[in-house]
């Protein structure tokens, strides 16, 4: 072989080995912070591929973690708390907790929430309260709102503010059941504040604004009977629509009840429709 093809060769030989070697791990030289990019693309189908690639980007993801990238950790965390869509990874509480626990470490305020969480539900209430505690004191309105509940249960006053930052936070859906439950704590005169009602219905407004079916109910049964709040029928029925839209059972119950009670004839159709989805839910 003469020198000039031996020298072709050996350049091919070079071409083949590095695509292979970049084809066999191809997350060897990208940055945690793409792989975990790349992770979240190959969730979502496009024109690479048509259906999401649940096993390469859980790979992705525990690269990533591994390499102490703390959105990764958090989401490869959620995957073992939940398990994978597709099934291929199970629940793992115990490696979801460990996650967590690493990302807490790295100054994770959420990490910090989703210990507390876990470990509420494997009832151990004592560690659960230190790290929500460590949360809430971040600011973390998740956070908040579950030590408010538990201190709620033991009539303490510490649970009033920590409640009320909670509802007064940016998160929608805290706003909601944070503000519920402060118009609860006026109505019934909890946590040594006194009975009003009229507090009480501003923070059920609040939370049905926010998206709380319980709210919904109660604030539109509230306008339908003119109690509390100026009679409105059209605000008190939109309401409960909202309310039954959310699967809410009293809301259905009540929504088919005025129905009937405005013209049945008329809501003939839509009556039995609800009144077939109650029976639905309360078999279940």
């Amino acid at each position: 072989m003469n020198m000039k093809k031996k020298a072709l060769l050996l350049f091919s030989f070079t071409l083949l080995a590095a695509a292979c070697s970049e084809d066999s791990d191809n997350s060897a030289v990208l940055t945690p912070q793409q792989m975990y990019e790349k992770a979240a693309a190959l969730l979502k189908p496009n024109t690479e591929h048509e259906q999401p690639d649940y096993t390469g980007a859980f790979r992705l993801l525990e690269q990533a973690a591994a390499a102490d990238y703390v959105p990764a950790m958090l989401d490869l965390a959620g995957v073992y708390l939940e398990g994978s869509r597709d099934g291929s990874v199970s629940k793992d509480r115990a490696n979801a907790f460990q996650w967590y626990t690493r990302a807490a470490q790295l100054g994770s305020t959420d990490a910090l929430y989703y210990c507390g969480f876990i470990l509420l539900e494997d009832k151990k209430t004592a560690e659960a309260v230190t790290y929500l505690q460590r949360a809430a004191q971040k600011g973390l309105p998740e956070a908040q709102y579950q030590l408010g509940r538990l201190l709620l249960a033991q009539n303490s006053p510490e649970a009033l503010p920590l409640i009320r930052a909670a509802a007064t936070s940016q998160r929608a859906s805290i706003v909601a059941a944070a503000s519920y439950t402060m118009g609860t704590v006026f109505q019934n005169g909890k946590l040594g504040v006194q009975k009003d009602m009229g507090q009480a219905v501003e923070w059920y407004l609040r939370s049905a604004d926010a998206g709380d079916r319980r709210a919904q109910h109660l604030v539109g049964l509230m306008y339908l009977l003119g109690e509390n709040l100026p009679a409105d029928e059209k605000k008190g029925e939109a309401l409960l629509r909202l309310s039954a839209g959310q699967d809410y059972l009293p809301a259905i119950d009540a929504l088919v009840r005025y129905l009937f009670d405005t013209d049945a004839d008329a809501h003939a159709e839509e009556i039995r429709a609800w009144s077939e989805r109650l029976q639905k839910l309360q078999k279940r």
